[in-house]
């Protein structure tokens, strides 16, 4: 289930997704432009962090792109490297927000990694958790355009309950 998936775990999912939608290719790099923004769920940051990743409308005509959605709603997109940004076009955003902190894990006595909890420990508040399409590669509503000519910096994306 998505709201148990640790900041760790949302984050790999999401680069693993992206990864795979980059595929193979002639090894040219395709233009990226630094692109930044904010997740507002009902107009507040969204609470608890988690991942996110444009996935190209048209998958024969773009690279995925992720990043990590920061406690304050921050995020910074990656396309080949860290921080570096976006290609230009069309996307279905993806969020995936933490909801569940995982259980500390301590050494026992023998050394080895032993759980202090058995259950992860829910972070985020039922009432601030984002609705789970958010999260679904094919029917996400939320888009956005990252366009070659323009400010991409301070992009605002909008979540809201349905």
């Amino acid at each position: 289930m998505i709201s148990f998936l640790s900041l760790r775990s949302a984050v790999c999912l999401s680069l693993c997704l992206a990864a795979s939608l980059v595929g193979c290719g002639n090894g040219d790099r395709v233009t990226v432009y630094p692109t930044k923004g904010v997740v507002l769920f009902e107009g507040k940051p969204m609470a608890g962090g988690g991942a996110i990743t444009f996935v190209p409308l048209t998958a024969l005509e773009g690279k995925a792109a992720g990043g990590v959605i920061k406690e304050d709603g921050t995020f910074v997109m990656s396309t080949y490297e860290e921080g570096d940004g976006s290609i230009a076009g069309e996307f279905r955003v993806m969020i995936h927000q933490s909801t569940m902190q995982e259980p500390e894990t301590t050494p026992d006595a023998d050394g080895k990694a032993a759980a202090s909890r058995s259950e992860p420990t829910q972070t985020v508040a039922k009432d601030a958790q984002i609705p789970r399409v958010y999260s679904d590669p094919n029917q996400s509503p939320l888009t956005v355009k990252v366009d070659p000519n323009g400010s991409n910096e301070a992009l605002s994306l909008e979540l809201k309950r349905m």
